[in-house]
């Protein structure tokens, strides 16, 4: 027997040991019981006085108090968490976290939710991570990135996870070098939307008479940012457009009260224009019934975040005609929405330190095709519009917070 087959069958012995080897210990790790009755019980690994009990949910909200869109949506998330029973201890952030006029307040073992990040202090994390156990909070992207300045307080250790409402702003973040938990919670709608047309009424005399017009009602909301991320230019070259053609309608634009800040004069955004500015506050079925009360929504946005208004008059079962770029691609495609080309990449905010991407500019040409489309065919876009209107109804503001106590139990497991 020469030595190379020697060597070859003490190798194949060897591995055939390891081999039973290693059966034999899987067999007695399986069946082996002990005999000795303490064997059977397990060391918990446990030291008495290192792991602190968590105790239950509860959470300070530090929300916007100026009222926009962070503020309602903030106030829908409070609303359903305290219907839950949970404690949620409510601050205006303007109050807390950017006078900070509270430096002395008492420890809380809880979760402090910051609604939007970026309106605070830049020591506001520092300041909570003293109160709180865990922080969360609420951003959105506008465009494809946001600047090296928010994305280094996005990546503050002191944060425990950032919520935002669409893929398209998680992707904008993550690209952006946002290294921190990020997390998609989307939008929804209350139980409202879903009641039939007849069931919303209103004491609102001006929604009363934009319901009694006969023309065709375009709804704009343009409440704030019309010239640069909500379209309100393409809206009125299109509604210029249309009128040079004979056509009849009215334009119904949303806007903030008069009085506000924020508030602007839609008669000189929209010069020579059949036009109802709604320029107060509305409650959320009088915000229904204006909805009901139009034939179509515009929205030829360049950027965008989510986009509520869109998915509202969606679930409302409203026509709508919206850039076909960005977040709303997430909830509507050409089967729900008529979907504006875009044309070409802007820069949304030119000058802006926060959303520094890109966003687009719809085809006008394209938008007013399917405007007039639209008018010309009221009866069978409506019709489709309502068959859709379950696809939006059913994510409710319920849903939305289920997701979020998920994500929000899962920071609790994982810290």
């Amino acid at each position: 027997m020469s030595v190379k087959t020697v060597g070859v069958i003490a190798l194949s012995s060897a591995l055939a040991g390891l081999v039973g080897s290693a059966v034999t210990a899987q067999y007695v790790r399986l069946n082996y019981k002990p005999e000795l009755d303490f064997y059977q019980h397990k060391h918990p690994y446990r030291v008495d006085g290192f792991e602190e009990p968590k105790g239950e949910f509860a959470f300070t909200y530090y929300y916007d108090g100026y009222r926009g869109a962070f503020n309602r949506i903030a106030l829908k998330h409070i609303e359903e968490l305290e219907r839950r029973g949970y404690v949620v201890r409510v601050r205006e952030i303007h109050e807390w976290l950017v006078n900070f006029k509270h430096p002395d307040a008492e420890p809380l073992n809880d979760f402090a939710v910051v609604h939007p990040l970026f309106f605070t202090a830049p020591a506001s994390l520092r300041f909570l991570a003293k109160k709180h156990r865990y922080i969360l909070a609420f951003e959105v992207a506008d465009t494809t990135h946001i600047s090296r300045n928010w994305a280094r307080i996005a990546n503050s250790p002191e944060l425990d996870c950032l919520f935002v409402p669409s893929k398209f702003s998680f992707e904008a973040y993550t690209r952006s070098g946002v290294q921190n938990r990020v997390e998609v919670l989307p939008h929804g709608v209350s139980q409202l939307f879903s009641k039939p047309k007849e069931e919303i009424q209103t004491q609102n005399s001006l929604l009363k008479a934009i319901r009694e017009d006969p023309r065709p009602k375009i709804l704009f909301f343009c409440l704030h940012s019309g010239k640069t991320r909500k379209g309100s230019p393409f809206v009125a070259e299109a509604l210029k457009r249309l009128k040079k053609k004979g056509r009849d309608f009215l334009l119904v634009v949303k806007t903030f009260p008069k009085g506000s800040i924020a508030w602007y004069d839609a008669r000189k955004e929209f010069p020579n224009v059949p036009l109802i500015q709604v320029d107060q506050w509305l409650s959320e079925e009088d915000l229904i019934y204006l909805y009901d009360s139009c034939d179509v929504y515009v929205h030829p946005y360049r950027g965008g975040a989510f986009e509520l208004n869109v998915y509202e008059a969606l679930a409302r079962g409203l026509p709508v005609i919206v850039t076909g770029w960005g977040c709303v691609l997430e909830y509507c495609d050409f089967h729900t929405a008529y979907l504006i080309t875009p044309k070409e990449y802007v820069r949304v905010f030119p000058f802006a330190d926060g959303h520094v991407g890109w966003g687009v500019n719809p085809d006008l040409d394209h938008f007013t095709e399917l405007l007039e489309f639209v008018l010309d065919n009221l009866d069978y876009c409506k019709h489709k519009a309502m068959k859709n209107r379950s696809l939006y109804t059913r994510q409710t503001w319920s849903q939305v917070i289920d997701q979020f106590l998920k994500k929000v139990e899962e920071v609790w497991e994982t810290h």
